[in-house]
């Protein structure tokens, strides 16, 4: 990264990597996410969760040599290692699709739900939020969680593009201490948009959310959850990794994956 992206990552809390991926990979990569979305069909993300509206999956590592790239892709690493420090492990990569024609469930949709689902209560789809465990705020050591979304479709403003708080990973607060309605539109926010191929990388206590796809389009991308090495990892990799998968890895993958801890 230049000094301009180094600080806005240090300063607002996120930094957008443009054409990141190649034409060819922005092309494949969705094809085998089609694919796996075809394969579990309403069973597609529930290593992680379910959400209304929005398609989902989980454990990438172990769906395909196909998204190692996107595990340890050096430029993402990089700004990773900005928020987090040089030790750093992958938490869980997940994909997720934001629907077309997407509206928040209704209150009687909400009360209907069971299980593993996640759902909101405005047409932002998702509340703004933290993506840190443990309460979501840095710890003694500092930061310990950093995301990275992998756009596969442009975002846009129509599409439901993350909207992100700049900031508020310096704040110590949650969204819900400091607001009314986390769902509500935030006075300070921006929504980021980006080309098929860019990668946004956000502080992981930086308040986000993703919103409405109001497009005929799918708005599809790949995120990647990285934690600081000395918290524990949300997906296990060393349990949900299978053998034959482990041994494909070579060191400096299993240290980023910790299957070496």
């Amino acid at each position: 990264m230049d000094v301009r992206q180094r600080e806005q990552l240090e300063q607002d809390g996120y930094v957008l990597l443009e054409a990141v991926l190649t034409e060819a990979e922005v092309g494949r990569l969705p094809d085998r996410l089609e694919e796996l979305w075809a394969m579990e069909g309403e069973r597609a993300g529930e290593e992680n969760y379910i959400e209304h509206n929005a398609r989902r999956l989980a454990n990438l590592v172990n769906k395909g040599d196909i998204f190692l790239p996107v595990l340890r892709h050096p430029s993402v690493l990089e700004a990773v290692r900005v928020v987090l420090g040089p030790q750093v492990r992958l938490s869980m990569m997940n994909a997720r699709d934001a629907l077309p024609q997407t509206t928040a469930p209704s209150r009687a949709a909400r009360e209907r739900g069971r299980g593993k689902v996640v759902t909101t209560s405005s047409d932002t789809i998702q509340p703004l939020h933290s993506d840190a465990d443990h309460g979501g705020k840095p710890d003694e050591q500092g930061y310990y969680a950093c995301t990275s979304i992998w756009m596969l479709d442009d975002f846009t403003h129509q599409n439901g593009a993350t909207r992100l708080v700049p900031g508020t990973h310096r704040s110590n607060k949650l969204p819900k201490e400091a607001m009314a309605d986390a769902n509500a539109p935030h006075p300070d926010e921006v929504i980021v948009e980006g080309r098929a191929g860019d990668v946004l990388v956000f502080n992981g206590h930086c308040w986000h959310g993703g919103r409405a796809n109001r497009t005929s389009s799918h708005r599809r991308a790949i995120l990647t959850h990285y934690i600081r090495a000395d918290h524990p990892q949300r997906l296990v990799q060393k349990e949900a990794l299978a053998r034959e998968v482990q041994e494909r890895m070579d060191l400096w993958e299993r240290e980023l994956l910790g299957l070496e801890d």
